[in-house]
């Protein structure tokens, strides 16, 4: 005898029942793999990023110029952009070209005499 509460035959109800929750629980753990699966993504996408800025970062030194003493001021001047004054075998760097005449002017130096004067940038 089968009591009224009992289901023994299972029924369409509870298939329909299990693969309900088979389908949810598919789906949730497809869910939260994705989210891991992005999340290791991501990580090693922004780690790629960083060693690619390090490594930009390292390659991009300036090559170091040779700075030289204006002997009037002091300040410390590229040779490229430097005024310079040459006489005989040395070479006077400037800042400006006042402070290139102001040089001229205190050593009384003119332009005869085997000195040469270079325009700078």
């Amino acid at each position: 005898m089968v009591s009224r509460g009992q289901n023994t035959a299972g029924g369409p109800l509870e298939f329909l029942g299990r693969i309900f929750r088979y389908v949810i629980w598919a789906i949730v753990a497809a869910g939260i793999a994705w989210v891991v699966k992005k999340a290791f993504q991501n990580a090693a996408a922004h780690e790629q990023a960083e060693g690619a800025r390090e490594r930009a970062r390292v390659d991009a030194q300036p090559i170091a110029k040779a700075l030289f003493r204006d002997p009037v001021c002091g300040t410390y001047v590229a040779e490229d952009i430097s005024y310079f004054w040459q006489q005989g075998t040395e070479t006077l760097h400037f800042c400006s070209r006042d402070c290139m005449e102001h040089y001229r002017r205190d050593h009384h130096l003119d332009d005869r005499g085997g000195n040469r004067l270079a325009a700078g940038a």
